[in-house]
C-alpha cells in the first residue's frame, strides 16, 4: 500500500509538466527608427520617429553617438524625436541617432546622420550694381553664413570677410565684360551648396552717375531705367528716350464746355510716375519744362479741350524744332486766348494793334530783353544793359501778327474761344495789317498776307544771335543746374545754333544739323562736361544743381520708393501746399517762379562773392519749408495717401529688424537719394534716430530713415 501513495506526485508532476510545454514562445521586442539615414544642416531640425514592435510599450531613450540627449559638440535631441544640431559642424561629422527600447535596453536601432553646414541666404546687397572693371566693396546681408564662407561672382571668387552670420563683405574688380552675374555665397565644406543666385549687373554707368542722369532727364530715378542707364549707357538712353512713343495721348480731351484743368491733374502724374523702361520721361520731363517757358495757365485758359492740345504741340516738338515750336504754339489756341492773338486784328489809324503776345514772345519766350554775348552774359555798354529791341520793335511784331482767329465758326469773323482747340489758328487777311513793317532791323514789305508777315517775323527773331544763348541757360536751369558757367552755356548755345552735339565721352552725334534742333539741344544741355562733372566725387561743385521744385520734389521721392497712383489722385494739391505751384495754373505768362531770381544776400550766414541764381528758391519760404517737410512726411509714414497713392520701402524694412544692418540700410538709401554724398553727421544722425525705433517694426525703421533723408536740405538740391 505504501508503494501505491508514494508513486502519486510523481505522475502529478509529469501531467502538470506535459500541460505547461504546449503554449507558444515569448515575442522579441524590437525597434525602428525613421529616417534611417539624413543629412541636417545647422541651423535646422530632424525629426526622428522611433516605432517598438514586441510590446504595447512604446517608450524609447533617445541618444546622439551613445550620449542619452546628446550634447553641444554633436548635437541634441528632445525625448519626441527633434535632433537639433550642434552650431558648428565637427570634425567627425558622421553620427548615430539612437533610439533604445524603455521594455528592453537590449533593443534599439540607430539613424546614420551626416551633419552640414547650411545653405546661405542673401536677401540685400549693396550696391546693387557694378561699374565695369573698377574695383567693388560688396555688402552682403542674409542669414545662415558661416565663418570661412566665400562669395563668388560669377566663378570669380571675391576676397569675402565673415562679419557674423547675417553680415559679410568681399572685395575684388569687377570684370570688364558687361553682363548680368550671378553672386552666389558658398559656405565651407561639408557639403558646400551654393546660396541662390543673385543678379549683379556689371555696367557701364556707375548708380551715382546715372541716379543724377536720370533727376535731370526724368521725374527721378526708377529701377527700371537705372538699370538701362546703368548697363546700356548715358547716350543710348537718350537715343531710346527720342523714339520712345509718347504718352501724351493719355490726355484725353473731355466732352466740350468742360471748363475745368483739373481733370488732367492725375493725367500729368500718372505719366510722371511711369516706372516702365520703356516710358517717354524725357519727353514728358521737357513738356513740364516747355509749359514754364511758354506759360499757358489755366486761370484763364481752364477748357481741356483747349490745354490739351497745346500740351500735346509741346509734347510732338519737344525733340523737334525750335522754330517749329515757335510756331505751332504761336497759332495754337490756347496760346492765343491766354496772350491774345487770337482776334487781333488791324488797328484803325492812330491805334496799335493788341501788343500782348509779341511782347511776351520776344522777352519770356525766345531772345530776352537784353543783348547777350554768345556765352549768355549780358552785353553791357558804360556798365548798362543794352535792350534786344525797341517798343516800336513791339508794336511791329503785333501788326505782323494780326489777322488770325478761332479755327471754328464763320471765317473772318471774331470767333470765340470754344469747340475747335486742336486745330492751329486760321488766318483773315481782311483784318490783317499789310503794310510794311521794321522787325529788329529788318524789314517786311507791304502787301504780305498774315501767314507770309508771319513766318517773316518768326524768321527774323528765330536767326537773332540772343535766341542760343537765352534757350541755352533756360533749358540748363530747368534740367540741370541754376548756375552754368559762360562755357556751359556757349556749349549748349552752339549746339542748338549748329543743330548738332557730340558727346564728349563716347563720340555719339545728336541732331540733324538744322538750326534750333532739340535733341542736339537737349544732349548738350545733359551730356555737357559741366552737368557730368558731379558724377565723380572727386568733380562736384557747391554751387552745381538747384532747388526742388515742388512737382519734382514730390515725383523724384514717390519713383525712388517705387510709387503707384491712379486716376483719383490728388498730388497737384500737395505740390500747391508746398509752395503755390498749382500745375497748368501759373498765376502770370511770368511762371511761378522768374529764370532771373537771385538769392538774397541775407539768406546766407556767408554772401557769395557775386549773387547766386536760384528761380526756386522764389516760391521757397520760411512757411513753404515747412509745409515741405510736414506733407513728406504723411507720404512717407501712411499707407496711402492722395487718393491711392503709395510707395514701397519693403526692400529697406527686409534688413531693418536687425540692428547690425541699419547702417547698410541707410548706406543704400544715401546712394538711392544723394548719390552717395551724406555727409557723415548727417548718417550719425540718422542712425542714432533709426536705431530709436524698436526692432520690431523695421518698417517703421525704413521710413523714419527715408523720411529724414528725403526730408534734408541735401535731398531738397537736385545736384
Amino acid at each position: 500500500m505504501s508503494s501505491r501513495w508514494s508513486s502519486f506526485p510523481l505522475a502529478l508532476v509529469v501531467l502538470l509538466c506535459g500541460c505547461s510545454s504546449s503554449g507558444p514562445p515569448p515575442q522579441q521586442i524590437t525597434v525602428n527608427v525613421t529616417p534611417a539615414t539624413a543629412t541636417v544642416r545647422t541651423g535646422d531640425t530632424q525629426q526622428f520617429i522611433a516605432t517598438v514592435n514586441g510590446t504595447t510599450n512604446q517608450s524609447v531613450t533617445w541618444s546622439v553617438n551613445g550620449t542619452v540627449g546628446g550634447d553641444t559638440t554633436n548635437g541634441t535631441i528632445s525625448p519626441n524625436g527633434l535632433y537639433t544640431p550642434p552650431v558648428q559642424v565637427p570634425a567627425q561629422n558622421k553620427i548615430l541617432v539612437t533610439a533604445t527600447s524603455a521594455a528592453d535596453s537590449s533593443a534599439s536601432q540607430s539613424a546614420n546622420v551626416t551633419l552640414a553646414n547650411p545653405i546661405a541666404l542673401v536677401s540685400f546687397i549693396y550696391p546693387p550694381t557694378l561699374a565695369a572693371n573698377a574695383p567693388i566693396s560688396i555688402s552682403i546681408i542674409g542669414s545662415k553664413f558661416v565663418s570661412g564662407a566665400q562669395v563668388l561672382l560669377g566663378t570669380a571668387q571675391l576676397t569675402t570677410t565673415f562679419a557674423d552670420s547675417s553680415h559679410l563683405t568681399a572685395t575684388g574688380t569687377a570684370p570688364a565684360t558687361l553682363a548680368v552675374l550671378n553672386l552666389t555665397v558658398v559656405n565651407p565644406m561639408p557639403d558646400g551648396t551654393p546660396s541662390a543666385a543673385v543678379g549683379v549687373p556689371v555696367t557701364v554707368v556707375n548708380q551715382r552717375a546715372a541716379v543724377r542722369f536720370l533727376e535731370q532727364s526724368t521725374f527721378g530715378p526708377s529701377d527700371a531705367q537705372l538699370a538701362a542707364v546703368e548697363t546700356g549707357g548715358i547716350e543710348n538712353f537718350l537715343l531710346a528716350q527720342f523714339q520712345a512713343p509718347t504718352s501724351d495721348v493719355n490726355y484725353t480731351i473731355p466732352p466740350l464746355g468742360m471748363n475745368d484743368v483739373h481733370v488732367l491733374f492725375p493725367v500729368f502724374f500718372q505719366n510722371a510716375l511711369d516706372a516702365n523702361a520703356g516710358s517717354d520721361q524725357l519727353r514728358q520731363r521737357m513738356v513740364f519744362a516747355l509749359n514754364q517757358i511758354w506759360v499757358v495757365s489755366g486761370n484763364k485758359v481752364g477748357q481741356p479741350d483747349f490745354y490739351v492740345p497745346y500740351l500735346r504741340v509741346l509734347g510732338s516738338d519737344a525733340f523737334g524744332n525750335y522754330r517749329k515750336l515757335m510756331e505751332d504754339v504761336t497759332l495754337n489756341p490756347a496760346m492765343g486766348n491766354y496772350l491774345d492773338m487770337a482776334n487781333n486784328v488791324k488797328p484803325a489809324p492812330g491805334a496799335h494793334a493788341n501788343e500782348n503776345y509779341a511782347r511776351e514772345f520776344m522777352q519770356l519766350f525766345t531772345i530776352g530783353p537784353n543783348l547777350l554775348n554768345p556765352d549768355g552774359t549780358p552785353v553791357l555798354q558804360n556798365g548798362a544793359f543794352v535792350a534786344t529791341y525797341t517798343q516800336t520793335d513791339i508794336q511791329q511784331v503785333a501788326l505782323a501778327f494780326t489777322g488770325w482767329t478761332y479755327p471754328n465758326g464763320t471765317p473772318c469773323q471774331y470767333n470765340g474761344p470754344y469747340g475747335n482747340g486742336g486745330s492751329p489758328m486760321v488766318a483773315c487777311d481782311a483784318n490783317h495789317d499789310m503794310n510794311a513793317k521794321t522787325i529788329l532791323g529788318k524789314t517786311l514789305p507791304a502787301g504780305q498776307t498774315a501767314q507770309q508777315d508771319l513766318k517773316s517775323a518768326l524768321d527774323t527773331i528765330f536767326a537773332h544771335a540772343n535766341l542760343p544763348p537765352f534757350v541755352a541757360r533756360r533749358m540748363i536751369q530747368h534740367l540741370v543746374t541754376s548756375n552754368p558757367s559762360p562755357t556751359y552755356v556757349t556749349n549748349v548755345a552752339n549746339a542748338f545754333a549748329t543743330g548738332r552735339f557730340t558727346s564728349p565721352s563716347s563720340g555719339m552725334s545728336f541732331g540733324d544739323g538744322t538750326r534750333g534742333n532739340m535733341q542736339a539741344l537737349i544732349a548738350a544741355v545733359l551730356l555737357d562736361p559741366e552737368a557730368r562733372r558731379g558724377d565723380d566725387p572727386a568733380t562736384k561743385n557747391p554751387v552745381d544743381g538747384h532747388l526742388r521744385e515742388p512737382v519734382l520734389y514730390i515725383t523724384n521721392v514717390l519713383r525712388a520708393f517705387h510709387g503707384t497712383t491712379d486716376p483719383n489722385n490728388t498730388l497737384v494739391y500737395l505740390a500747391l501746399d508746398m509752395g503755390g505751384e498749382f500745375l497748368f495754373n501759373s498765376g502770370s505768362v511770368f511762371n511761378f517762379f522768374s529764370p532771373l531770381y537771385n538769392i538774397p544776400a541775407a539768406d546766407f550766414t556767408a554772401p557769395p562773392a557775386s549773387p547766386l541764381s536760384g528761380p526756386e528758391f522764389q516760391i521757397f519760404t520760411s512757411a513753404s519749408s515747412l509745409t515741405r517737410v510736414n506733407d513728406v512726411e504723411g507720404m512717407i509714414f501712411s499707407q496711402t495717401f492722395s487718393g491711392n497713392t503709395q510707395i514701397d520701402l519693403s526692400a529697406y524694412a527686409s534688413i531693418a529688424g536687425n540692428d547690425n544692418n541699419l547702417g547698410t540700410m541707410v548706406d543704400a538709401m544715401n546712394l538711392q537719394l544723394l548719390h552717395g554724398t551724406m555727409i557723415p553727421s548727417m548718417r550719425a544722425a540718422i542712425l542714432t534716430a533709426v536705431s530709436a525705433v524698436p526692432g520690431s517694426d523695421p518698417m517703421d525703421r525704413a521710413r523714419t530713415a527715408a523720411y529724414l533723408i528725403v526730408s534734408s536740405s541735401q535731398y531738397q538740391i537736385q545736384r
